[in-house]
């Protein structure tokens, strides 16, 4: 079809002078108008028989991670305020000499005890050892410096809030707040009342239960001698709390609810006590009676942590002003089972824009505030190291600048190609070949 319409075509437009039609007074004369008007007659029908095919950009491909994340960090290569902000963070010097810590963490060869080198062959694969120990050395140097670079970019980095639900001596009171501001000193809220801790106590009652039943499930006719003895002391816990409450505190719907629940754990404790209960099932059905008492208390503490984390990071969000809540970073020590999803990162999310909420709120895993403040200085000092480092024109660069940019490993990609090459193992199965196998 395309042969026969190029046919035709030629034997319309090959030959104008020819042709009658062509040598009307209208071409003859030169008609500016006409002219174009017939030429795009013929574009259009040509158009509409053979479109071309239309010319589009390629769609950007982000490496594997949190999209939203991605699209937000690129986002903020349109804000000349705030990347103006990142760029100061990195250039901590004042005017000042910088001051090395020498973290001797980080050394090739061990602590000062004499502990040997991880490697102490002669050669390195294709290096000579003195080449090999030079290289390593020089590696320790960069490795040094870096400790101390990320370190003072996090403590170059402000206003800072720190959410923690694990301060000593506050553990499970509902989060303690820090406040970091350039000049400021620093100010700490724990927002929430006592009725809040009471609450999140009662919900954590079957926890409590199963973590001293379930080491004898497997042996319920078979326990050694003493093994009721935890279970005798949280009996103990139990109704000593419960005559409390009876006596004090029972008009309150709450204290009602706690009663209810600390029957039902008193009843439990002593069948297992006395007569041998506590097997999976057993545990089970207890739990599944007082499951519906747990929701209630925990509804009702988050209620209260919602309401008083809201209100007091309200109140610093009215302290600070637009601009600097607008480079706020919030850090959330956590650990892995609570690192997704807790109330203190959807409290921070719902007050901030969704744009800093995807790029200025980080779960770190950390055991202080420096050591918190230091993740944050390694997250920021490598994304401005990777956006002035990499050419993010070119596929290569943009996946590094991301990559180093977020949680995602800078060799994610190169990691995932390199596996191809060996054999998708069976289940339970490790893989028998690799490329460089005979």
């Amino acid at each position: 079809m395309l042969h026969m319409f190029q046919k035709i075509r030629q034997s319309l437009t090959g030959n104008h002078s020819s042709s009658t039609f062509f040598q009307l007074p209208l071409f003859m004369t030169g008609n500016v108008f006409v002219c174009p008007l017939i030429f795009a007659i013929g574009f259009f029908l040509q158009a509409l028989l053979f479109p071309i095919p239309a010319i589009s950009q390629p769609q950007e491909i982000f490496p594997e991670g949190d999209q939203e994340y991605f699209q937000a960090l690129l986002a903020l290569e349109n804000d000349k305020e705030y990347k103006k902000f990142l760029l100061e963070s990195v250039s901590y010097a004042d005017g000042k000499k910088v001051e090395y810590r020498d973290y001797k963490g980080v050394r090739p060869t061990g602590d000062e005890t004499g502990a040997e080198s991880a490697d102490t062959r002669e050669n390195a694969g294709h290096f000579g050892k003195p080449t090999y120990d030079a290289l390593r050395n020089m590696d320790w140097f960069r490795k040094n410096n870096y400790q101390n670079f990320i370190r003072n970019v996090g403590q170059n980095i402000y206003p800072v809030i720190i959410a923690s639900d694990y301060e000593p001596g506050k553990e499970g009171v509902g989060s303690s707040y820090y406040l970091y501001r350039r000049g400021h000193p620093v100010k700490t809220v724990t927002p929430t009342s006592v009725m809040y801790e009471m609450e999140k106590i009662l919900a954590h009652i079957p926890m409590g239960v199963f973590i001293l039943i379930s080491p004898y499930f497997d042996n319920v006719a078979d326990r050694p001698e003493g093994w009721e003895a935890p279970l005798i002391e949280y009996k103990q816990h139990v109704e000593h709390i419960k005559g409390l409450l009876e006596k004090s505190d029972s008009h309150h719907a709450t204290s009602i609810r706690a009663i209810q629940m600390l029957d039902l754990v008193n009843h439990y404790l002593q069948d297992c006590i006395e007569n041998g209960a506590g097997d999976e099932q057993s545990y089970s059905a207890f739990a599944h009676r007082i499951i519906p008492y747990v929701a209630e208390a925990m509804k009702a503490a988050v209620e209260l942590q919602v309401q008083a984390g809201v209100r007091a990071m309200s109140q610093w969000k009215q302290e600070l002003g637009p601009q600097e809540w607008d480079k706020l970073h919030v850090l959330i020590p956590v650990v892995w089972p609570v690192a997704e999803g807790n109330p203190r990162r959807q409290i921070f999310e719902h007050l901030m824009i969704p744009e800093r909420a995807k790029t200025n709120i980080f779960e770190v895993h950390a055991r202080s505030h420096d050591e918190a403040r230091t993740t944050l200085g390694r997250i920021k000092g490598d994304s401005v190291m990777a956006n002035l480092t990499f050419d993010k024109s070119t596929p290569f660069g943009m996946g590094s600048y991301l990559r180093l940019s977020s949680p995602t490993d800078l060799v994610q990609g190169v990691t995932a190609e390199e596996l191809k090459k060996y054999p998708k193992p069976k289940a339970n199965h490790l893989p028998m070949n690799t490329p460089d196998s005979d």
